[in-house]
């Protein structure tokens, strides 16, 4: 006889089963609907919504004195939603003639399997006009900003400091200048767009919809002053015409503050139009283009003798204009004038003259470990951290390097070859000399508003001292001297004192020679013709204010460096028109007229 089963000890464990199911399943119901339910709502959401991002309202830019210098425009975007284009052929015949665009590449947009797609942005309100009167389906506008920049250069085609400011690309991110470097600040935060869909990959009708509203960017305020900028501009364009250069930079900067009043370069370009641009204009060549200096580095060389206590201004040099270091022969500027160079010279005199041979001896004199941190300390061979995008370092060579060659670096260093500075650069060490002996930092952003309404100006860190006051104070007076009673007289300002360096370094480029083996090879080596030439001046002179430096590069020259119309000469022209304009006074008497 077969035992009998207990049903309720089976039912016992018949539900105990079913509960453990049932509490597996609520447990992970729980899970799903509770602690997981935020990231599966965003998978969900990303699975059946396509974003599309919408550009801030870029923050304008002014200059000092608030006048507009770079804004935006509000334009439409043509978009079109695929799923809802009901006659896709018929569309993208219309739309491509009225965009531009092939029909071909429309008509795969139309087609195509996505929820959204841009067909062109920003267009011509012409354009925008049209599609709205056209009503197509599927195809509609969004607002969106395009950059402008109003204010004309002085030369034509161009914008006002087109490589200063830069320019801001199709997806509304700045590039170069002002605009690469202050991105994030003025683009804002971006909003976005939705179009939703079914789990079948249709659009849902009318579900196009702004998700979240674009946060807009600061505006900010330069040290620019466009008055002095077209000033500037005008001046320098017309001396790189005259001499037919492949480049011009010039740059006025306030020494004591480092703020830079007007920075300009040639060749340039329109701002508006950047895509048919040559890109290679893009870059701004006075924070972007290393060059040796030459002579213009003199008063470096004697500022760091004279405070290390290795010359006085009464020390003299011997210049027979035949220093030989290491098989290279030193040799002056005016070796054809003066073959046996000038004798014992002062530093003054190596100023006045522009004198190779006295100033490698005063470096060499030095020592070139010490003119190498003086270098340093002045700010070459590194960045000084302007707020402008692609500013690069130089190169400044320790003697005691690898790369270099020991006392023949050290002499090249004192007067400016064999080494590469920035335009920017230069016009830093000068302001220290100008104001006591203390390094600015070079900037152009005065301050910024934010969204709301707030003013910020821009934080400086303190600079560093590099020199006593009293070597300053005496290496401007030898530089007034180099003016009045030196060869770059030509700079000189009636009714102001000038202080100032000239400089004319030779450019290395690729040569093909034969080796020693006969095989043509390339190298790279100083070209005849080929120079940089500058003058830069410190003004008024006995109570400094400002430092202008002109630069051209390779401008067309004969004979010995002879060009249609020399750096110190465009200052001359320059220099009255700024102090006419800033309204700064006669620091010097000048003769009376006579009585009639």
């Amino acid at each position: 006889m077969l035992a009998r089963t207990d049903s309720r000890a089976r039912a016992f464990v018949l539900l105990l089963l079913l509960s453990l199911i049932a509490a597996t399943i609520g447990g992970r119901l729980a899970w799903w609907h509770v602690l997981e339910h935020d990231r599966l709502a965003a998978m969900a959401a990303d699975q059946l919504a396509q974003n599309q991002e919408i550009p801030a309202e870029r923050g304008v830019i002014r200059d000092a004195r608030g006048q507009l210098l770079a804004t935006s425009v509000q334009v439409f975007s043509v978009y079109a939603t695929p799923p809802q284009v009901r006659d896709p052929a018929g569309e993208a015949t219309i739309l491509a003639g009225l965009l531009g665009r092939p029909k071909a590449e429309v008509l795969a947009k139309l087609s195509g399997g996505k929820a959204w797609v841009w067909l062109q942005r920003r267009v011509d309100p012409v354009i925008s006009d049209t599609v709205r009167r056209l009503a197509l389906p599927g195809v509609g506008l969004l607002p969106e900003t395009r950059r402008v920049y109003p204010t004309a250069g002085a030369a034509p085609g161009s914008t006002l400091a087109a490589q200063l400011i830069g320019y801001v690309n199709v997806d509304g991110t700045g590039q170069y200048g002002v605009e690469g470097a202050e991105n994030a600040r003025l683009a804002g935060s971006p909003g976005h767009v939705v179009a939703e869909e079914d789990i079948a990959g249709r659009q849902i009708a009318d579900s196009v919809q702004i998700a979240k509203q674009p946060v807009n960017g600061s505006d900010l305020t330069l040290t620019i002053d466009s008055g002095l900028q077209h000033i500037l501009e005008a001046q320098l364009f017309d001396t790189y015409t005259r001499n037919h250069a492949r480049g011009a930079t010039g740059i006025v900067m306030d020494v004591h503050t480092g703020a830079i009043l007007a920075m300009a370069t040639f060749p340039t370009y329109d701002a508006n139009r950047y895509a048919a641009t040559n890109p290679a204009l893009y870059d701004n060549p006075a924070v972007a283009r290393p060059y040796e200096p030459g002579s213009v580095m003199k008063a470096f060389t004697i500022a760091a003798a004279l405070d290390a206590g290795a010359i006085t201004t009464s020390t003299k040099v011997v210049d027979g204009n035949n220093l030989t270091i290491a098989g290279v022969r030193i040799q002056n500027a005016d070796r054809y004038e003066h073959p046996w160079g000038h004798g014992a010279i002062t530093a003054q005199q190596v100023l006045q003259l522009s004198n190779n041979n006295g100033a490698a001896k005063i470096g060499l004199k030095m020592g070139g470990e010490r003119l190498y941190q003086a270098f340093r300390r002045f700010g070459f061979g590194q960045p000084t951290d302007i707020d402008i995008a692609g500013e690069v370092a130089g190169t400044v060579w320790d003697p005691r390097s690898p790369n270099a060659s020991g006392a023949l670096t050290t002499a090249q260093n004192a007067f400016g070859q064999g080494l590469t500075v920035t335009a920017v650069q230069l016009v830093a060490g000068y302001a220290a000399i100008a104001n006591g002996g203390t390094m600015v930092t070079p900037h152009v952003i005065a301050g910024w508003t934010d969204g709301s309404g707030t003013y910020h100006s821009t934080t400086l860190p303190t600079g560093e001292r590099v020199m006593r006051p009293e070597t300053s104070a005496t290496v401007m007076k030898l530089l007034l001297g180099a003016i009045d009673g030196g060869i770059a007289r030509g700079a000189s300002v009636p009714g102001y004192q000038i202080a100032g360096k000239t400089g004319t370094a030779e450019i290395a480029g690729p040569v093909k020679v034969r080796d020693a083996s006969g095989k043509l090879v390339t190298r790279n080596q100083y070209i005849p013709g080929w120079i940089d030439s500058s003058f830069i001046g410190v003004y008024p002179a006995s109570r400094p204010q400002l430092v202008t430096l002109i630069l051209l590069h390779r401008p067309a020259t004969w004979g010995h460096y002879a060009m249609s119309q020399r750096p110190e000469a465009v200052f001359h022209l320059l220099a009255p028109q700024i102090l006419d304009y800033l309204a700064i006074p006669p620091d010097r008497r000048t003769a009376p007229v006579a009585s009639r």
